[in-house]
């Protein structure tokens, strides 16, 4: 049955779960939510669990019908949601009747909202999963609507559950785990093997720098404008490199890789950004002031481990 019916996709509508694990070996990208924090409290609110599908809308401008009695859970950036144009407040459950249509507007605080129903959304796992990587060309809603692209026009996004309107569920996020969407960023950064090869002149400028998050990134990579940090090396035999990673290509403008990256690659690798600072950098709009400081291995793992213990993941 549908749930909602696509108006106007916006400028980015995807369909993402916690993504495909133990698929890089096949030279397949993870994929799933780019702001893992703001797709968990999403899943949270409704009950649902942690690897039920939601919508991830990037950037807003998109609009869409309901088509039965709904109860949803909006999180992340505050891209201006409206119902029958009245504006609603994200990091909240809604109730929505037949008919209504839920809208959403420039960003206003950060890039990214998250959209999910009890249950998720209907649509095929591929490699156990329906997380849209539009480059590999898979997930999504299925060979009926475009294998691996982007939520279009005319498109309807289907029920798994029978229970979906759930009005005795009316919860927010409180307060405290609400982040902010700021225009200057500080990301951990967990020093890579090859770390130790850069010289000291250039390790220094890496943390003192202040660096800008280029119009030029994408679900694969963010790239960064700033200081030039030199390879000591032109590059490396190319090999598995993790979500996180911090390259630093030729031009010596470090790329940060993200949930679609690539499953090799040559360029020398500074380190790797926490995962937790990941879900900060995905809600960042270009022009953000960025800046790295170290952490240490043990430090990060402690505070993942504490998040993926509150959500069960």
């Amino acid at each position: 049955m549908v749930a909602l019916e696509v108006i106007d996709p916006g400028m980015l509508a995807q369909l993402q779960d916690l993504g495909r694990t133990g698929m890089g070996h096949q030279g397949l990208a993870q994929g799933g939510p780019m702001d893992l924090h703001a797709y968990c409290w999403a899943n949270y609110l409704l009950g649902n669990s942690m690897s039920c599908s939601q919508l991830e809308i990037t950037g807003g401008q998109a609009r869409f019908l309901v088509h039965r009695a709904i109860t949803l859970a909006l999180t992340g950036a505050d891209l201006g949601a409206m119902v029958n144009n009245h504006p609603v407040d994200g990091w909240q459950t809604i109730h929505l009747n037949k008919g209504d249509v839920l809208s959403f507007q420039f960003p206003r605080k950060g890039l990214r909202a998250y959209l999910a129903i009890p249950g998720g959304f209907a649509a095929p796992t591929v490699f156990g999963s329906v997380a849209t990587v539009a480059r590999d060309g898979i997930g999504g809603l299925g060979a009926n609507n475009r294998v691996g692209c982007l939520i279009g026009q005319g498109d309807c996004l289907k029920l798994i559950a029978d229970q979906v309107f759930k009005p005795e569920i009316n919860r927010m996020i409180p307060a405290r785990y609400i982040p902010e969407y700021e225009l200057e960023l500080r990301l951990n950064l967990i020093e890579s093997y090859q770390a130790s090869a850069f010289s000291e002149e250039n390790r220094k400028r890496l943390y003192e720098s202040n660096f800008t998050l280029s119009s030029n990134s994408d679900r694969m990579g963010y790239r960064l404008d700033g200081a030039d940090i030199t390879s000591p090396f032109s590059g490396v035999i190319s090999e598995g490199i993790a979500l996180g990673a911090v390259q630093i290509p030729e031009n010596g403008q470090p790329i940060i890789l993200m949930r679609d990256h690539q499953t090799l690659g040559g360029y020398p690798k500074f380190g790797c950004v926490a995962q937790l600072d990941l879900n900060k950098l995905a809600q960042a709009m270009p022009g953000t002031s960025i800046r790295f400081q170290p952490i240490s291995l043990e430090a990060a793992g402690k505070k993942l481990k504490s998040f993926y213990s509150f959500f069960n993941l």
